[in-house]
């Protein structure tokens, strides 16, 4: 079908092969069918001259020779970032229309029509075609407005680009005739169009590929085909793969053990070991079985045909009765006896389709086994020796090894030669296993290694070369997917093919037998094309797809001067972003930004601060303002640029920020800082505006349980300490028009920009200043304050318990109003800004007590608290905060006999207020006078029924229902062995030996905060199946007031009287009053109702709790 001709540049590969242009001389006769069908249509009806439609089938006009004349071929690849091709787009959409409309006129041409005059001049006709014509107005000026624009190079976000010119007329054209490929009678075509597909992309990889005719001298060839993703294409390749291929030498043994019919075989049949050593197969164990080689386990089925004459009808009845897709996994290895499972080895920052695969297939995500990375985030092939050493030793069976070729997160690719030299040496020693590569990412990075079919001058490396900057590394860990035996690949990632379209390509095209219930017997290109649908595991699928995917390869090319240019602009631009990000700190007295692979200086084994400082200045100076053209000219400068980045495309950078020249250590506040930068460059909610956005990034969360030493480097190259996770900022660079014109750097500006706006409020939410206060108001004599703390605030970060007293009229005021609502709640707010420090050093402090009420609050009486004591005053910064939640929940307890209160030990950020006075506390055992004498001091309660670490973190979906009104729980009593002033971690640590045990009951007045307490904090996150990272950000955070003096209150009202925030305006209720609107005919864009701040992160404020005050949300 195409006529050019396909190899790998000139390399050494390490491992033995046959001649690698062996596939790329036979695509030239491969699938000849197509072409002839493209040559007997000749030019569409309508088609003008050098349309794309007509290039698809002009394999002379397919791409140009240089890639400095691919900048221009790709001008017409895409629709354009300004449409600036819509006027050729569409002419395409109507040649496709017309053919459409021609189909099916001149189909059954004797038949009238069906919708007639008379139908169409029917009012029900008119008004249906009227709702129609409303609808596709509606959205049609909707999803302009509400639809990521990833067709800029602005968006430089997740995986995602415009897609591709030809990929969009190819999927639009066939989805006209809604093929389904999942049987041929569905799609003749669009199969084997979609078998097409699969042989481009094995050649494109390396494979060996079928063609009519082929030698079978040739070994196996290789095979691919369409999936809805590559989610999909991994849980292909691990169940129906690697686990039905691990099981087959089992299922074969167990049936000639016991089917008559083969019992003649028994003493002559042999198997060829991993070691190389041949067996009977009645004489191996099951350890020999579960290693033999992918090659000899599908070669067992034509073996058998071939010495015992056995037909492949005959075979398959057999084994259908034997193989695991028919007994399942946990029935064979209770006939084999396989105590130990069988593991499947993969990167601990694998993709989240592994585990959920693993679950799927009941493999078990237990058995899925995270390898350790290394400072680069790359598997670490020592950590894997020795894992595999383990396997040996314990005669433990692996499924396979997983090699990421390309991280969502970062780009990093597996040292897959590595992998496959590891594979080398344990088949040596009786430990076999397969290797697949997940290239869902990094697949389509290949074609920048195929010369240009077109190019005169030949292969080697030139200026215009898109592998000039490719990372040694990188260039040769892509040379060796030829070797692996199944290979993940998306073109609707960096095929730039519209969404489905995911792919899995075998090595072996026998594998595809082991998805069904056949036998790998047969293997012809007929077979492969017409069967499509038979070998995957999905159903109906989209014939689209394939053809989306074919005109994309047709027309750009699947070579260096096709998609290997467009994916060499991706790599050069993604180096050029990050040469951004690891100089825009540089003499910037408050933002810090560190991309998180390192500067080649950084790497060395005593990296010096000048050395790295000194590369920043060169990057900075010499290569973010030169061109590609200059930069290609400059040994030292290229030298330096393949070094540069991440492995492919996708950089990881964090930012931080300096607080009076000193580095912030808090991991916390940099997560927030960049949680907040995240939150301004993306899109999150129906009435974000497109143009809001100067630029789009993504963010993500860096494990580290999952990345280890690793994150560690990186957090300590941020200035951060601690084990706790990172917040992490993502951008890919996929647009060809970014850095013909130094776009980056208007990219990087716009980044800037927003990141320094965004220090400013960590700077001011960090640097501590007098402020208001509020505090919760418990008993009468003496009166006690329970401070209301904030953790993202430096001045409200304090669990503070006060005592002190009042003026006697002014107790007297206030003792009335509790005699008048002994149940109600009272707060006192500071009159002034304050600074607690010294509240407790000056101990007097003015107050003003309320009482809330349900519309608001009541004022009783403004005072001076005199003769301060702090009972407890503790500091809520992270670095004094526990770093996991205590296994039992711990209570401050404090007072006098006659008025005892309790206040939560706040240990580890987020977290929830729970206070109540005139507690009951009923001693079963301890000294009363000990107690008592506790109490004025403060004592800790431990509730032991409550395991508090797997309750929390309490969010605003999340609440602490349990607090309620008459709670009774056994509580041991201990002494605070600490002072008042005394930090933490460890507060609830190592407390002793108990004063007391007994009960504890709760009274009618609590007071219950999980919302104002963790105010723009964010929660992070690191579950299956996506990372997460809940981000409670207000607009208001820079201030240093609590946020009860900022609207969040019960009752939706303020301490002030003035309204709170009211927590609506989600999708739902602007997408309801869209379609509202719709309805009037008033529609021009989606209402934007007030979304006031925090109105999607705090949905529920302070619940205030009382036998007579109804519960406030």
């Amino acid at each position: 079908m195409r006529s050019q001709k396909m190899q790998f540049a000139t390399a050494s590969p390490p491992l033995p092969a046959p001649p690698l242009s062996n596939a790329y001389k036979m695509l030239n006769k491969w699938l000849p069918r197509l072409s002839e069908m493209a040559s007997s249509m000749g030019t569409p009806s309508g088609s003008p001259t050098g349309s794309p439609v007509a290039a698809a089938f002009d394999t002379t006009s397919n791409a140009p020779g240089s890639l400095r004349d691919a900048h221009n071929a790709a001008g017409a690849w895409f629709l354009g970032p300004k449409a600036e091709n819509g006027e050729y787009f569409q002419r395409q959409v109507r040649v496709i229309l017309e053919d459409l409309f021609k189909c099916r006129r001149e189909f059954a041409p004797e038949d009238k029509k069906f919708i007639d005059s008379a139908m169409v001049s029917s009012q029900a006709f008119k008004d249906s075609m009227s709702t129609l014509e409303t609808n596709v107005s509606f959205l049609s000026s909707l999803l302009p407005q509400h639809s990521i624009p990833f067709y800029s190079p602005r968006y430089m976000a997740h995986m995602l680009n415009d897609v591709s010119m030809p990929a969009t007329l190819g999927y639009l054209m066939a989805l006209m005739y809604n093929p389904n490929n999942v049987a041929v009678e569905g799609s003749p075509l669009t199969s084997v169009i979609e078998f097409d597909v699969g042989q481009q992309l094995c050649s494109m990889l390396g494979y060996d590929v079928q063609m009519p005719g082929r030698s079978p001298i040739l070994g196996p060839s290789a095979w691919g085909h369409i999936t809805c993703d590559g989610s999909v294409a991994n849980m292909e390749s691990m169940c129906t793969v690697a686990r039905n291929l691990k099981f087959y030498p089992l299922s074969l043994k167990r049936a000639v053990d016991n089917d008559p019919s083969l019992a003649y075989m028994a003493s002559h049949f042999k198997v060829k070991l991993c070691t190389g050593k041949e067996k009977l197969l009645i004489d191996c164990e099951p350890w020999d079985l579960l290693n033999l080689t992918p090659d000899e386990v599908v070669s067992l089925p034509t073996r058998l045909e071939k010495q015992f004459g056995l037909s492949p009808q005959s075979l398959q009845a057999i084994m259908g009765q034997y193989i695991i897709q028919t007994t399942g996994k946990d029935d064979l290895e209770k006939y084999f006896d396989i105590q130990k499972p069988i593991q499947y080895l993969v990167s601990k920052t694998t993709h989240y389709s592994w585990p959920k695969g693993a679950a799927i297939t009941g493999i078990g995500s237990t058995n899925l086994i995270g390898v350790p990375v290394d400072d680069q985030a790359r598997m670490d092939c020592q950590a894997l020796d020795m894992l595999l050493a383990e396997c040996v030793k314990h005669r433990q069976a692996v499924y396979a090894i997983v090699a990421i070729m390309g991280t969502t997160e970062h780009g990093t690719v597996d040292p897959l030669s590595k992998i496959l030299a590891l594979r080398r040496k344990y088949q040596r020693r009786g430990l076999s296993f397969m290797v697949h590569a997940d290239g869902a990412w990094g697949g389509y990075f290949t074609s920048m290694l195929v010369p240009n079919p077109n190019d005169k001058a030949g292969a080697g490396e030139s200026l215009d070369d898109p592998t000039l900057f490719l990372h040694p590394y990188t260039r040769n860990e892509l040379r060796h997917l030829r070797y692996a035996d199944s290979i993940t690949i998306d073109p609707h990632k960096s095929g730039y093919v519209p969404y489905p379209a995911g792919s899995l390509c075998y090595r072996d095209g026998r594998f595809r037998y082991l998805v069904t219930w056949t036998s790998p017997v047969i293997d012809s290109p007929e077979d492969g094309a017409n069967r499509m649908g038979v070998y995957g595991i999905e159903g109906s699928k989209p014939g689209a797809a394939p053809v989306a995917a074919w005109l994309g390869h047709e027309v750009i090319g699947l070579h260096k001067g096709g998609y290997g240019f467009l994916l060499g602009e991706a790599v050069f631009t993604g180096i050029k972003m990050y040469g951004h990000w690891a100089t825009m700190s540089l003499d910037h007295p408050n933002l810090l930004v560190v991309p998180f692979r390192m500067l080649p200086s950084e790497k060395s084994a005593t990296p010096s601060a000048k050395e790295v400082d000194e590369e920043r200045r060169y990057i900075r100076d010499f290569i973010l303002t030169r061109t590609r053209e200059e930069l290609a000219n400059d040994p030292r400068a290229t030298a330096l640029l393949r070094q540069m980045g991440s492995d492919l495309v996708v950089n990881a950078f964090a930012c931080n920020f300096r607080v009076n020249g000193k580095v912030n250590k808090d991991i916390d506040e940099a997560n927030y800082l960049n949680a907040r930068i995240y939150e301004k460059l993306s899109f999150h909610k129906l009435s974000d505006s497109l143009n809001d956005r100067k630029v789009i990034v993504m963010s993500t969360v860096f494990s580290q349980k999952e990345y280890g030493a690793c994150l560690m480097n990186f957090k300590e190259r941020l200035g951060l300490s601690g084990d706790g996770n990172l917040v992490v900022l993502v951008n890919v660079s996929m647009s060809p028009f970014a850095s013909p014109i130094n776009f980056e750097k208007v990219l990087a500006d716009a980044f800037r920009e927003t990141a320094e706006e965004e220090v400013k409020v960590s700077l001011t939410r960090n640097i501590a200043a007098p402020a208001l206060h509020a505090f919760v108001v418990q008993g009468t004599d003496p009166v006690h304050l329970v401070h209301l703390p904030c953790f993202s605030s430096a001045s409200q970060r304090r669990q503070c318990i006060l005592s002190g007293d009042m003026p006697e009229s002014d107790r007297l005021a206030y003792m009335a109003a509790k005699v008048a609502d002994p149940t109600a709640i009272y707060l006192a707010t500071t009159v002034d800004a304050e600074d607690l420090s010294t509240v407790v050093q000056r101990k007097s402090l003015r107050i003003l007590i309320s009482k809330l009420t349900a519309t608001g609050s009541q004022s009783i009486v403004e005072t001076q608290l005199t003769h301060i004591t702090a009972i407890k005053n503790r500091h809520l910064h992270s670095r004094y905060l526990d770093s996991s939640y205590p296994s039992k929940m711990p209570f401050y307890l404090y007072g006098t006999l006659e008025e005892i209160h309790i206040d939560h030990m706040l240990l580890r950020a987020p977290n929830a207020l729970l206070t109540a006075s005139d507690v009951t506390v009923e001693l079963a055992d301890g000294d009363r006078t000990s107690f008592a004498a506790g109490l004025k001091k403060g004592l800790i309660a431990v509730v032991e029924s409550i395991p508090e670490h797997l309750m929390q973190p309490y969010t605003s979906d999340h609440k602490p229902d349990f607090f309620q009104p008459g709670l009774k729980v056994d509580i041991t009593i201990y002494h605070d062995r600490r002072t008042a002033q005394s930090q933490g971690p460890g507060l609830a640590d190592n407390l002793g030996t108990p004063i007391a045990r007994g009960t504890l009951t709760l009274g009618d007045s609590i007071f219950v905060d999980s919302t104002m307490l963790n105010v723009d904090t964010p929660i992070v996150a690191t579950h299956v199946p996506k990372k997460k990272i809940i981000y409670p950000v207000s607009d208001d955070a820079s201030s240093q007031d609590h946020p009860y003096f900022r609207g969040y209150g019960p009752a939706g009202f303020s301490a002030l009287g003035t309204p709170g925030f009211r927590h609506g305006g989600g999708w739902r209720d602007i997408w309801d009053s869209a379609l509202a609107a719709r309805n009037l005919g008033k529609l021009t864009a989606i209402p934007s109702l007030e979304d006031e701040p925090g109105s999607d992160y705090c949905p529920s404020p302070v619940v205030v709790r009382s036998s007579q005050i109804p519960i406030f949300h």
